[in-house]
């Protein structure tokens, strides 16, 4: 297979993301993938299946860790994608396709609240194995629920 062109690989990217089954289990579903500043955000509405505080309607905690990773692992994979460069297609997919979270540290400033919520992704830092990704999670009113940074190995 060929390299892909900038807007065929949004798209392989776009339709692995909505292969992940646990992605469909909360509904989580891309918003958009910018390739050249390196970030991606993705969403997903509330749903009774995904509320830890049964009392309040909080989204539980376990979900929020979920989409943070789940946006910085993709976030990483784009980058690990471009730092790779001159290798092959395939290469490049076999190298991709053992990308795995190492470490993640999850800051839950405010209970999960709303009925819709926006994760985002950005990169800190692309090494020659390992990516440095920073997510954030926001509410329908633009409230910062969480934060997270996270590395990935590739």
């Amino acid at each position: 297979m060929t390299e892909p062109s900038p807007s065929e690989f949004r798209e392989l990217v776009k339709g692995f993301f909505e292969q992940i089954p646990f992605n469909q289990q909360i509904g989580l579903e891309m918003q958009s993938l910018d390739l050249e500043a390196l970030t991606l955000s993705a969403g997903f509405a509330l749903r009774p299946q995904l509320i830890g505080n049964i009392w309040k309607n909080i989204l539980h905690g376990g979900v929020i860790a979920t989409a943070l990773d789940t946006v910085g692992g993709l976030t990483a994979m784009v980058a690990a994608y471009q730092r790779l460069g001159d290798l092959s297609w395939e290469e490049k997919v076999d190298r991709l396709s053992k990308l795995g979270t190492v470490d993640m540290r999850v800051d839950y400033l405010k209970p999960g609240r709303g009925q819709h919520f926006l994760c985002e992704g950005a990169i800190l830092r692309t090494g020659k194995k390992l990516v440095v990704t920073r997510m954030e999670l926001r509410n329908d009113m633009d409230m910062l629920i969480a934060t997270g940074t996270a590395t990935y190995l590739y």
